[in-house]
């Protein structure tokens, strides 16, 4: 038996109406805080992972997992 991990792409009703009744710039203004939140997350998780690395090795994978396939393995910056 193969056990396969599927994408889940749906918005509880509930979070769709509460979203819905905000103004576009409190959306955008939330989606930003999550992308802040989920960048500073992603930096100490990394830092705490690998001690060794440089800020700006950090830097470099946290980027690279926002903007790439965050799916993949991590793999040491170049």
């Amino acid at each position: 038996m193969k056990l396969t991990i599927e994408r889940i792409e749906a918005v509880h009703p509930e979070v769709a109406r509460a979203l819905r009744a905000r103004s576009g710039m409190e959306r955008l203004r939330l989606a930003h805080e999550e992308w802040e939140m989920t960048r500073d997350r992603l930096t100490l998780y990394l830092a705490s992972r690998h001690p060794g690395w440089s800020e700006r090795e950090i830097q470099q994978e946290v980027a690279r997992r926002l903007l790439d396939d965050s799916g993949r393995a991590a793999s040491p910056p170049r």
